[in-house]
């Protein structure tokens, strides 16, 4: 009689890591990824013996506004490696938004000067408007109070906002 003995042969582990990815906010959602790096692959051996698609899934999938999310990369299959994910992330950063106060004038009247004429913005994008904006619009400088005659300062602040700087 002779005895047969099975060997079996284990699948290699082998993580996906998802690359890191930024974008300036543009109001648009994020998709996909960044690329991944694989690492474990035995005998000279790269990602093209992996079958399946490269996907990627996580909170950065559709994410739009300013803040950090997380990339899962996955959709990769392999008989002969146990396939693990790493989650890379998504860093969404401010854009500049620069709000201009109007200019203004008025005649000498005795009474102190208050307020501002409106402001202009420059750097809205994907259709934002100063909507998107919280806060209130206030104005400061040494405008705020001038009685006589002469040029002044005129500051706009008051404005917030998580995807604008």
């Amino acid at each position: 009689n002779k005895v047969f003995v099975r060997k079996r042969i284990q699948k290699s582990s082998i993580p996906i890591i998802a690359n890191a990815a930024t974008k300036a906010y543009n109001g648009l959602a994020y998709t996909g990824g960044n690329g991944v790096t694989y690492a474990g692959f035995v005998n000279g051996e790269t990602e093209s013996v992996l079958g399946g698609t490269l996907t990627y899934a996580g909170t950065s999938q559709g994410a739009v506004n300013l803040g950090s999310y997380t990339i899962i990369p996955g959709g990769r299959t392999s008989s002969n490696y146990a396939i693990t994910s790493v989650a890379g992330t998504l860093e969404v950063n401010q854009v500049i938004l620069t709000i201009t106060a109007n200019a203004a004038s008025k005649p000498y009247d005795g009474l102190a000067y208050t307020g501002g004429n409106g402001v202009s913005y420059v750097g809205f994008v994907s259709g934002d408007t100063s909507a998107n904006l919280g806060g209130t619009l206030t104005f400061v400088g040494s405008s705020q109070g001038a009685i006589n005659a002469g040029s002044y300062v005129l500051q706009p602040q008051g404005l917030t906002s998580g995807n604008y700087a």
